[in-house]
């Protein structure tokens, strides 16, 4: 096998686990994606390790998909165990936040803006994953991360790709007959889309942008789940979704709504909005922002500005 996976748990997050991927370089090992900073990950990591015949110090480099708590935040650790360099889409570096004050005051804001309960509004500062993580997050973003180019060839055997949309610099990387698509491509739920506090970026877009850019006849390596055994089929599947959510936004939108109201009014396949707990209905605010402003680019939708915004249709 020319590769090897490890998952590591994530407790509290419904997803379960998340992959880390272990290539052979030239100079030892790398990882694709560190893990989520908690005990039983680091013993995971360190026990898989260990099953692999590698010891930590043979790890020479970890190349991240897109800075996500569940991706990221195990970095730290790694480098105490290690010494390897770390990569990581251009992208990503420039458009994450490194204050998690000045981030979670622009959620707020901007989902109060548009029609979020203060509750809802303000979860982001308790139960965000970047909150529950935050020692973590800040020892992260210290480490000397080097930036990944479009198309660069890396060590490893490795081809960095960006693919924004589930984050500004969510990066895949390219590898012999596959791709590990970190959280671009899922294998069984469609990766979230949500708005992300970036001037002029328009996620929806972005996203299918980015998988029509890695629309090749080739397996998935994925971050959640198993194997993909072609992501060109896959990739058909979540352009599908898209459009047919696309399509729903606009029918509820029978009268001016709010992006909170649009969100109540989708079909979710997790099940109704109103079930949802908190951190739930910030991703369900999140994606359905996002499709909003596609349509409103496309010119099928546009807002109106009052105290808060509300969406019609033209």
């Amino acid at each position: 096998m020319a590769f090897f996976r490890i998952s590591l748990p994530l407790p509290g997050m419904e997803l379960g686990h998340v992959n880390v991927y272990v290539v052979k370089c030239s100079d030892g090992y790398g990882l694709i994606d560190a893990g989520l900073a908690t005990y039983d990950a680091a013993l995971s990591l360190l026990r898989g390790l260990k099953s692999l015949g590698i010891k930590p110090s043979e790890i020479t480099k970890v190349f991240i998909t897109h800075y996500h708590a569940d991706h990221i935040t195990l970095a730290q650790f790694i480098a105490e165990v290690a010494s390897p360099d770390f990569y990581i889409g251009e992208g990503e570096v420039s458009e994450v936040a490194t204050s998690f004050e000045d981030l979670a005051r622009l959620y707020a804001e901007e989902y109060r803006r548009h029609g979020a309960p203060a509750e809802v509004a303000e979860a982001f500062l308790k139960i965000h994953p970047m909150s529950r993580y935050r020692k973590a997050f800040e020892d992260v973003w210290k480490l000397p991360w080097k930036r990944v180019k479009d198309g660069e060839l890396l060590d490893c055997g490795l081809k960095a790709l960006s693919t924004p949309g589930h984050t500004p610099g969510h990066t895949v990387y390219i590898y012999r007959d596959g791709v590990f698509t970190g959280d671009h491509i899922l294998p069984k739920i469609t990766p979230n889309i949500s708005w992300y506090p970036k001037k002029g970026f328009n996620p929806l877009k972005a996203y299918l942008n980015s998988l029509r850019k890695v629309y090749i006849k080739a397996k998935g390596y994925p971050a959640h789940g198993d194997e993909i055994s072609d992501i060109t089929t896959r990739i058909d599947e979540l352009v599908k979704h898209h459009e047919k959510r696309l399509g729903e936004i606009l029918a509820v939108l029978k009268e001016p709504l709010t992006t909170y109201q649009v969100a109540q009014r989708i079909k979710w396949d997790a099940g109704s909005f109103e079930n949802f707990d908190v951190y739930n209905k910030i991703f369900a605010i999140g994606e359905a922002y996002s499709h909003l402003l596609y349509l409103e680019e496309m010119g099928a939708v546009k807002r109106v500005e009052k105290d808060v915004v509300y969406w019609t249709r033209p």
